[in-house]
Parts: structure tokens; sequence; C-alpha cells
């Protein structure tokens, strides 16, 4: 709403009433129809004035000017400090239709001389009086002294006038005493928009979390913290990039003061990882943090979900999707953003966006007021294009393609990882609220390893902790080990629908007496499921009423039946149910397209290879399931497929939905066709994750058997991978001898390595440099390496943190291995006290062609027993310095080269130490007698040094990082 007024004067009323004059006032006293003051008048030019007394009436031939009028009480406030500025603005409160009309202000003189009057005229709008761009609010509101906003039902209004007298008007009111009456104002809006969060999320996060979303925001999560790059591909040795910068473990509350770890601007800031993992938790978490702080910090949080911005049609302005998001804020927006350097967007679940990010126009002007389609106006948001000084915060799923168009906006990326057992612990303590549950749950959970796997993901940890205590621990349910994603989803479904706990006893549902019950909740899912489905095309979450009618799903069913997956909650008096995860609402969709798809192979695989590939199938029996899917959807959809391929195999029964049916022959025998044309035609990493995932929740050992082996080339170069991941990828490579597998930058960690000790073992080529690999994973390495079933040739791992003591376990494997030719140990942090036994050890070797040793931290005793050994060994070539080696060196100049129009892509600070790293490798050139390589050595350094002195210049930029609270 706004407010248009009028101006009107009386005998000494001025022509332009917002001139200023300098006020002295004494302490007020009430006297007119809403308050008055005695103020002592003195004018910029010296002239005094007597005494006067200053009143707001509303219709002063009919109020007395001796008391406040009831209706009033407690509504009005009025701005001391202006009154030296001449403005005598009155703000009221609770404005409604009712006090639309005329107001008064008199300033009349003691000694009655003289006296000023001004009226003003309420009037009240659905739309906003001021508009204007983000950058010339401060202008328009000046022009605008009269403002209001619709806080949370309550319509604040500046009435606003400026008294002076006629002899008094060569002074012009100035913006910043404009902007003073408005920033209480906006300071109002601000509440209240924080009062209705407190009112709606808070009971939408308990219902999700069963009433414990204070203790689910305290645990602590692991944050892998890294910085936007275009990581290097040429140099596959030395330049190998660090997966992170540093990790820390805080908790969800506490997330936006990691970008503060670094100095290193942060205004674009990336959280990442997989579906289940707590990302808009963490989202929800710190907006309800920011809503319950006093004072706040960043001064307002405002979130977007992409799965809304999905049903924005057609072009719209960012003023007009912030008064849909927070209505509290609408007539404030122009001065909030007027400086929204303390202002966060967040914008929850890129990957679940339907439209491609797309740049705006060239030489394009942007500002809250310009008009766009959504996928314009997000992209402007994330590239500075828009609200370039405020704080963003994207989140979604990682390796996706549109992030990798758009993670050089990004100052700053945050990975959020699995539970570690020690979370997991503090989880199911959270979830049965410390008592001796607990302890049995967290046992179960972490004793059988593919359970250990699952709940990393904490949307996992939360399934399974739901079915046990449903289900009341049920031993024969606990024996039941579900070994993929979708098992544990069906699991969850067969306890929601036939165990009920009485009297701390379960309870299981006779289905023999309830055949009746059995058929409405089956009827109930798929149904539910065809909605998911057209849901999941069009980036719908919420499921209004009409929604539920128009496919025959009964709202009384959903709530009875489905409380633990579907939330309820009331909008503007009108229910809205919501899946509690998106992931709920794809695995729906899946178990409807499953059945409907699992007997016609044909149309099942025509399906595939438009969800998974984008290829557009020709004479298609039916046009249902793929009338609303565009090729670009694939990676939306992938979640989606593999819970598909894991509900193939569930078959409808007794029970709803058995797990342990198995595949029909003619759609085994497609599967298995399908998924070997796939790795036929070639896979590029995250559609060869997906197909691994997909195989792996199919979990068939028929199709198994005859696919795995058809895996020989696995890239998945800088592509981060987590427990969920490494299980897909061990499952998918237990039949098939690798040649060739890329692993480099990945995250896995040492306990990556643990995972997939068995797959590596039959590999003939592995990369798995740059993973932050310590000496525990030399240990493991060192064994495969002795194991007499070894295939490595080629072992790749440079740029890691081996130390001395891991390069001894690789020293000791040498004397047993007899397959390995090239060893990759550079830059690993190995001192002398590493290559103390080496000499020995590899006497006894006979394969090792190529050591690479360079980067490294060896003293001149270490160099000095290295280039003795080299004597020694002839058929084994030790690389102890890049110089020593013709390709390596040629790829680092190379590089270099490229890195001056790159490098502002980097993190500044790793690609000052990488650099200054090979600087200190190449040593002082003056050294060397080959006049050709000197003058190499001699260009390669200098350019080295004008770019780390470039770097330091960008480094030097805005120090400017995210605000926490």
């Amino acid at each position: 709403m706004s407010v248009v007024r009028q101006h009107s004067g009386g005998p000494l009323a001025t022509e332009h009433p917002t001139r200023s004059l300098r006020w002295k006032f004494d302490l007020p006293r009430k006297l007119g129809s809403l308050e008055q003051w005695k103020v002592h008048c003195t004018s910029h030019f010296g002239h005094f004035y007597s005494l006067s007394s200053f009143s707001w009436v509303r219709d002063p031939s009919s109020r007395s000017m001796e008391s406040q009028d009831p209706a009033f009480r407690g509504r009005t406030k009025l701005f001391l400090q202006e009154f030296r500025n001449g403005n005598a603005s009155l703000r009221l409160k609770g404005a409604t239709t009712s006090d639309m009309g005329n107001y008064t202000c008199f300033v009349i003189q003691e000694d009655g001389k003289g006296y000023i009057e001004n009226l003003v005229e309420l009037k009240l709008y659905d739309k906003p009086m001021v508009t204007g761009s983000d950058d010339n609010a401060a202008l328009n509101r000046q022009r605008a002294i009269c403002a209001s906003g619709f806080i949370s039902g309550v319509l604040v209004v500046l009435i606003g006038v400026g008294v002076g007298f006629s002899k008094m008007q060569k002074k012009i009111q100035s913006s910043d005493e404009t902007m003073a009456l408005l920033r209480s104002t906006v300071e109002d809006a601000i509440q209240a928009y924080q009062k209705y969060i407190l009112q709606n999320q808070s009971e939408f996060l308990d219902k999700m979390s069963h009433g414990k979303s204070k203790a689910y925001s305290l645990l602590d999560r692991t944050i892998n913290i890294t910085f936007p790059k275009k990581q290097i591909t040429a140099l596959d040795d030395i330049m190998g990039a660090v997966a992170s910068d540093f990790v820390s473990e805080v908790k969800a509350v506490q997330l936006l003061s990691l970008p503060q770890k670094a100095d290193y601007p942060s205004k674009r800031v990336l959280l990442i990882g997989d579906k289940g993992v707590g990302k808009s938790w963490t989202v929800a978490s710190i907006q309800q943090a920011w809503a319950e702080s006093q004072p706040c910090q960043p001064r307002c949080i405002i979130v977007f979900r992409f799965c809304d911005l999905n049903e924005v049609e057609g072009k719209t302005t960012l003023r007009k999707l912030l008064k849909k998001q927070c209505e509290s804020l609408s007539s404030v927006l122009t001065e909030l953003l007027c400086n929204p350097q303390d202002v966060l967007i967040i914008l929850d679940g890129l990957d679940e966006f339907n439209h491609r990010l797309q740049n705006n126009p060239p030489g394009g002007y942007f500002n809250i007021d310009t008009e766009a389609e959504v996928n314009v106006l997000v992209y402007s948001l994330i590239a500075r294009d828009l609200l370039s000084t405020a704080q963003v915060l994207v989140t979604s799923r990682w390796n996706i393609e549109q992030l990798e168009f758009h993670k050089k906006y990004f100052d700053c990326i945050l990975v959020m990882r699995g539970f570690t057992n020690d979370q997991l612990r503090r989880y199911c303590e959270v979830f049965y609220q410390k008592n001796q549950r607990a302890a049995g749950m967290y046992e179960y959970m972490t004793k059988h390893e593919t359970i250990n796997c699952l709940v990393s993901n904490p949307l996992n940890s939360y399934i399974l902790c739901s079915i046990l205590d449903i289900c009341n621990c049920s031993q024969a349910l606990m024996a039941d080990v579900p070994v993929t994603h979708c098992e544990v989803l069906l699991q969850f479904l067969y306890s929601l629908v036939h165990c009920r706990t009485y009297k701390q006893s379960v309870v299981t549902i006779d289905n023999s007496e309830t055949k009746q019950e059995g058929k409405l909740l089956q009827d109930t899912i798929l149904k539910l499921g065809e909605l998911s489905f057209n849901n999941l095309l069009s980036g719908k979450l919420e499921m209004k009423i009409d929604d539920l009618h128009n496919y025959g799903i009964d709202p009384d069913v959903l709530s009875k039946y489905f409380s633990n997956l579907i939330l309820e909650k009331k909008y503007k008096g009108q229910s809205i149910f919501e899946f509690c995860h998106v992931v709920l609402k794809e695995y729906f969709a899946a178990l409807y397209c499953a059945t409907s798809l699992k007997d016609d192979a044909e149309e099942l695989v025509k399906s595939l290879d438009l969800w998974c590939f984008g290829r557009m199938p020709q004479n298609q029996k039916s046009q249902y399931y793929l009338r609303s899917f565009k090729p670009e959807h694939t990676e939306a959809v992938y979640n989606f497929t593999r819970l598909l391929m894991g509900s193939l195999k569930a078959r409808t029964d007794t029970k709803l939905w058995n797990r342990s049916a198995s595949l029909t022959q003619p759609t085994a025998r497609a599967l298995v066709t399908w998924f070997k044309n796939c790795l036929e035609q070639g896979c590029k990493k995250s559609k060869l994750l997906n197909l691994m995932h997909c195989l792996f929740e199919l979990h068939d050992s028929t199709v198994t058997t005859e696919v795995s082996p058809h895996f020989k080339h696995v890239d998945f170069f800088n592509i981060s991978l987590g427990p969920l991941d490494l299980a897909a990828l061990r499952y998918c490579l237990c039949h098939s001898a690798v040649v060739e597998l890329d692993l480099r930058l990945c995250t896995i960690g040492d306990d990556g390595i643990k995972q997939l000790k068995d797959v590596l073992l039959k590999c003939k080529t592995v990369f798995v440099s740059s993973n932050k690999l310590t000496e525990k994973s030399a240990e493991i390495l060192s064994d495969l390496l002795q194991d007499p079933k070894c295939r490595i040739e080629t072992l790749s791992c440079g740029t890691n943190c081996f130390g001395a003591r891991g390069a001894q376990f690789f020293w000791k494997a040498l004397t047993k291995n007899r397959s390995l030719k090239s060893l990759r140990l550079y830059d690993n942090k190995i001192t002398d006290e590493g290559i103390k036994n080496m000499v020995d050890c590899l006497s006894y070797n006979t394969t090792l062609e190529k050591l690479y040793l360079c980067a490294n931290e060896f003293g001149d005793d270490g160099l000095k027993n290295i280039e003795q050994f080299k004597e020694l060994k002839h058929g084994l070539k030790i690389v102890s310095k890049i110089t020593e080696d013709e390709d390596l060196l040629l790829r680092i100049e190379t590089q270099i080269n490229e890195l001056f129009s790159q490098s502002q892509e980097y993190n500044q600070e790793w690609l000052q130490t990488i650099m200054e790293s090979i600087l200190k490798d190449l040593g002082d050139e003056s050294e060397i007698t080959d006049q050709m390589m000197k003058t190499r050595v001699g260009n390669i350094k200098e350019s080295i040094k004008q770019l780390l002195l470039k770097t330091k210049v960008v480094a030097v930029g805005s120090k400017s990082t995210f605000t926490t609270f």
C-alpha cells in the first residue's frame, strides 16, 4: 500500500511545506487530539521566535484539543530528533481505511502572533507510490516524504510534513533527514518479517523434525571450503589442484561464518552436496536463527526456492518476486535494497530449476524493476549484474552442468559432507532423545557396511530411524537389511502402511482383515505417484487441495497414513500439502512409472533414453511419459531415474510392494542391452555416474554380471564423489577389469581409498592425485601393491599428504610388487627421512621404470642419495627435479602461458602456493650448464614471477565477506 498527500496552508503557511528550520525543543506534553509539543524555534539566520505549541489534529471541528482521541492511543509516534530540522512527520501504526482522511498540523506561537497550518490527506492504495531502481532509491524517497509499509497486517504510515515560517524558505530538506525517518519504518518491516518467519516456518520445521528442529540445528556438519577455479587438465602431475582449502565442522547456523576464514572476497557463495545431505534444512535453520536474533546481522535474509521459481510464467521483476516471497517487506524494498550489502538472498535448489540460466543482453542495465525472464534474473543475481553488493548464497546438488558453466561467479564454495560416524551417533541420540534405543540404532547402522554408506546421507538416517521408531525396533524388520537408497524408501513405505505402535509393542496390520484399506492405500500411492510425476516435470513441489481432488486423492488419507512423508501447512487460509523432501516426491513418481512400465520393455527403454540422455524416441506407443519432458531436463531427473530403476523389482502383493521380486526375462534382457549400448556410445562424467547409480539401484545380479565388464575407461576427474557414489562405483566395477580409472580431485579422502580397494586392485592405470590422502591411504595402497592379484601398472598419487612415513609404505610394497611400471609421488611432503630405506627396497624390484619425486621437501643429503641410486639402478628413471623430464617441463611451459588469461578463475592463494613450489623446484638456473635449458628455465621463472605479481594485485581488491550472526 502507499500514501498520497496534499497540502494547504493557513495565514502563514509556506508554499513549500517541506522547507526546514532549526528547532530547539522542551519535553513534550499532551495537548492536541494526537500529541503536542512545545518547541523553541531559532532560524538559520539568527531570527528568534517565541515559544510555540505543535499539534496534529484529525478533525479540529469535532475533536477536543485538550485530550487524545482513544482511537489513536498507543498508535502514534513523533520524531523528536527531527524537529530541529523542521520535520514534523507523524508515524501512525495499524492504519486502516477508517483512518483515511485529512490530518492537520498546527504550529502556533505562544504569543499568538503567528501560526503554521498544514493539511495532509491520507489515502491508501494497493501499489507502492514510489517507484524506481535500487540505485536512485534515496532520491525517490526524498521526493516523496510520505511512506507506508504493510507489515504482517499492520500498516505503518509516515504522514510527512515540514514546518517553517514564511521568512525561512532558504534550505531544502536533505536526503539524510528524509532517510532518517524512513529507517525506522524499514526496521519495523524487517521485524514483522522475522515475526512472520517465526510464526510460519517454525511450525513447519517442527513438523518435519517432530519437534526437534532446535536440536538438529545444533548438530555438527562437515564442510569442505574451497574456491572456484578452472581446474588444470593439461598438467596431470605438478599442477594438480588441492581439493579444498580447509575442512571445518560447524553447526548449520554457523555456516555463514566459514567464508570469513579465508582472506578472500565472498559475496557469492555456493553450497553443494548430495540430495538429502541437508542443504535446505541448513538454509531454513539459518533463516530461523536470523529471525530470532536481535540485533540481527545480516540485516535481512530472503530465501527463494527454485521449485517455486519454476512456476513463474513470462517476464517479471525482482521487486515482484520479492513482494510475493516476503509480503511484509513489499513497501520498503526500495530503501532496503538501496544499499544491499547487508542483505542476504538465498537461492535454494539450483538442481531443481527447470530453466537454463541465461545471461542478460549485452549492455543491458538491471535493477529491481527491470523486466526479464526468471532465469535471466537469477543469472543476473549470481553474475552481479543485479544487486552486485548484496550477499547471495546458492545451494545445489553437485556435479551438474549449470554449476560448471557458472562456478566462476562464486567467491567461495562450501561442500557439505554426509554424516561421519560420530555425527551419526549424535543424530541418533537427538532422534531417540538419548535413550538406550539410540545406542542400539547406532550399532545397527554402523555394523552393516552397506547401511553405513547409506546413512552417511542424513535423509536416509532419518528414514531408517523413523522405520525402527514406527515399528518399535522390530527384530524381523531390522534383519531385512536394505542395500540401496530405493530399498530404504520401500521399507519406509511398508512400515508406514503396515506397522502401528501400541503400548510400546509393534502391531502388524493383518491385510486379510483390511483388504479394503489395503486397496485404498495402494490406489492412493499410485495416484499420488501420478501427481508427483507431473509435478516433477513441471517443477512444482506443493500440492493444493484442488490438485489432490483432480487426481482422486483424499487429503484425510494423507493425514492419517503419510504424515511422516507429507506435511500440511496453511497459506492464506488454504491447506497446502508438501513432501518433507523432494526425494520423496521423486520416489512416488518413480514407483508410479515403474508400476506402469516394468512389463513393457520397449516403452521402458525409450523412456530411459529420453530421461537419462535426452534422446527423443520415434514411433513410441505412448506419449504420456514423454509429452512434458524436454531434453535439457535430464540432469533434473537423475535421481528420479535411479529410483525408477530400483522400483522395477517392486511387485504389488499383500504387502503392497514387495522389494524382493525379480525382473521379468524380457525386461532384464532389454536393460542389459540398454546399459551396454550406453557404455559403447560413451558416457562422460555426470552421465556415467548416473548410469552407475541406475545399475546400483536396480541391484540385479544377472544384469550386473553382464554389464560390469563393459566399464573400461572411467573418468571422474574433478567430480566430487561421496560415500554413496563410491558404493555405486564399487558395485558396478565388481566384475570389471578397468583399463583406466581417473579419480583426481574427487575429494574421496582416506575413506574413499578404503572403500574402493577391491576395485583399484583390478585396474591397470589409477589416478588419485589431489584427494587429501594421508599415510593411511599410503598403507592401503601398499597392501594392494603387494597383493599377487594386483594389475596396477601406473599409479599417480601426487599432491597429497603422504609424508615420510607414507613414502616408506610404498618402498615396502615395491619389494614384492611385480606389476607397477610408473609411480608418481610428487608434491607429497616427503622429506629425507622418507627415502632412507628406498635404495634397499627398490633393489628388489624389477618392473618399476619411472618414479616421480619432484616438488617434495628433500634436503641436500636426500637429493645426493637419490643421485647415487640413479647411477646404480640404470633401468629406473627417477625424476627428482622438473627439469629432468622433458614432457613435464613442456606441459608447465604451456600451462603458465595460458594462466595469464585465466588466473582470476583460480583460488589466488592456491595458485600462489603451487607456483612458488615450482619455483623452488626449478632452483637457480645459473647452475644449469645446458644453455637452451638455462634459457627455458629462466623464461618459466620470469613468467611465474609476473603471474604471482598479477595474482597479488587481484587479491588486494575488495575484502568484503559474508556476514554472520
